[in-house]
């Protein structure tokens, strides 16, 4: 181990040195920070994951520069945490040999074959002329850096008492989530839609903020508090009661129609999963969309960003449904119809197998065209085959287990998973980091839950019923 600390002191003193003399002191902290985290990371892993659980919401952006005139290249220091941490444990690893490097899930396979299919389809764009090697290795990049997330913490993370470590860390993210969004949002003036830290500052331009990201990982927030409502009681109970109450307001702020969306398809899912207290739960949205009707100023712009989508002035756009005749939209709502057009009777038609590789299509506004696109058929085939997996370890996880929390922690992933499909109409809500990165990282909970008990429960009972 001193062997180790002194590698990673030298290694710091050489990148320190480099940095300093290209006079650059930001560079040097940022360096610095990142060699105590990664000795911190060795000797603690458990601990650093707490790192990584508060940077996803609350990691400022480092704009490294544009790949084209469209997309920028935009590094967090959440992904530098993430590189860090990943190679402290990796390091651990191979010293130690405790652990496999990748532990065998019922999501493994279905991962790997998705993420060697981004780099095969982009690898074939590139080839072809295309799309750029320099913007979509960045991208390809991203997917993986949230595979990445996804079998580390499966790797570390060993107890239900860890989980519910990382669950209580997890709310208190969320809590200091939504002040900024409501500081946010009162600050910023009458166009303001409330956003996540970090995205724009205070009195930037409105334009650049992504409210659907907020209202993606406030989807997940809503799983996991409504799935507690039906699993606890006590102070878990009035904890998730308070902090649904809390976010409320502040995801209607967002003014994302397509989160909006996400969670109208959430509640049917919360009816028909949840097993207890649905009385309780049907007050409680009925309440909730009660209290929104007695208040105007929330109530009045939140009906009139949903109708805005097909009627009034900014509803320009004509399409013909068929039988229902000609329908109009707004701009941002008909970029999402051509998307869908655009990807099914243009793109998939020219790549069907393997489609156009990752950044192919340009800026797709739906998942599912985006998918399509990018990786044709195989890579839908690839994407609804992970999801089904990880929509599978959490039912065998809610069903098998017994206690409160990790129950609870199962159902709302499924509830959110229902929520982020139907949010995916409208959004690339798969990819973006906000979102993926939290959601990433409760499946590899979830995925160690699964190993530690459902497997083997499974096994006995399957002895028990063979002949």
């Amino acid at each position: 181990m001193q062997i180790i600390v002194t590698i990673l002191a030298g290694a710091a003193s050489v990148a320190a040195v480099f940095w300093g003399i290209s006079g650059n002191p930001h560079s040097i902290l940022v360096v610095l920070g990142a060699v105590l985290v990664a000795i911190f990371a060795f000797f603690s892993p458990k601990s650093s994951l707490v790192l990584l659980v508060i940077s996803m919401l609350l990691s400022p952006e480092l704009g490294v520069g544009a790949v084209s005139m469209f997309r920028n290249v935009v590094v967090r220091y959440d992904d530098i945490l993430l590189v860090t941490i990943f190679m402290a444990w990796f390091a651990r690893t191979a010293i130690f040999k405790d652990k496999p490097f990748i532990t065998s899930t019922p999501v493994q396979t279905p991962v790997l074959l998705y993420t060697a299919l981004c780099v095969v389809s982009t690898g074939l764009g590139v080839m072809r002329g295309e799309i750029a090697w320099k913007m979509s290795s960045f991208y390809v990049l991203k997917y993986v850096e949230y595979f990445l997330l996804f079998f580390m913490t499966v790797n570390i993370v060993d107890s239900e008492e860890d989980v519910k470590k990382y669950m209580r860390w997890g709310f208190f993210v969320a809590v200091a989530v939504t002040v900024y969004a409501y500081y946010y949002y009162y600050a910023s003036g009458p166009l303001a839609r409330a956003t996540a830290p970090f995205e724009v500052p205070i009195g930037g331009d409105l334009r650049e903020s992504e409210p659907a990201s907020l209202g993606g990982y406030y989807l997940i927030i809503f799983g996991v508090g409504f799935a507690l409502l039906t699993e606890t009681a006590g102070l878990s109970f009035l904890a998730s009661l308070g902090l649904i109450i809390f976010i409320f307001p502040a995801f209607l702020f967002t003014f994302s129609r397509s989160s909006y969306l996400g969670f109208a398809g959430m509640v049917p899912a919360l009816f028909y999963f949840a097993r207890k207290r649905r009385f309780l739960l049907a007050g409680l949205v009925s309440g909730g969309l009660l209290a929104m009707s007695l208040l105007p100023n929330i109530s009045g712009k939140v009906l009139e960003r949903i109708t805005m989508t097909y009627k009034g002035v900014y509803a320009t756009q004509s399409f013909n449904a068929g039988a229902a005749g000609t329908i109009r939209l707004e701009d941002s709502a008909a970029s999402r119809v051509r998307s869908l057009q655009r990807a099914l009777f243009e793109q998939f038609p020219k790549h069907p197998i393997f489609g156009w590789g990752v950044t192919g299509v340009g800026l797709a506004d739906t998942q599912y065209a985006l998918v399509l696109g990018e990786l044709g058929l195989l890579g839908v085939m690839l994407f609804a085959w992970m999801l089904y997996r990880l929509f599978y370890t959490a039912k065998a996880v809610f069903v098998y287990y017994e206690t409160p929390a990790i129950r609870a922690l199962a159902l709302g992933f499924i509830l959110a998973l229902c929520g982020l499909l139907v949010q995916s109409l409208g959004v690339n809500t798969f990819v973006i980091v906000r979102i993926m990165e939290p959601f990433w990282f409760i499946a590899a909970l979830l995925s160690v839950l699964y190993l530690k008990t459902v497997k083997g429960k499974a096994a006995d009972l399957q002895k028990k019923e063979s002949p």
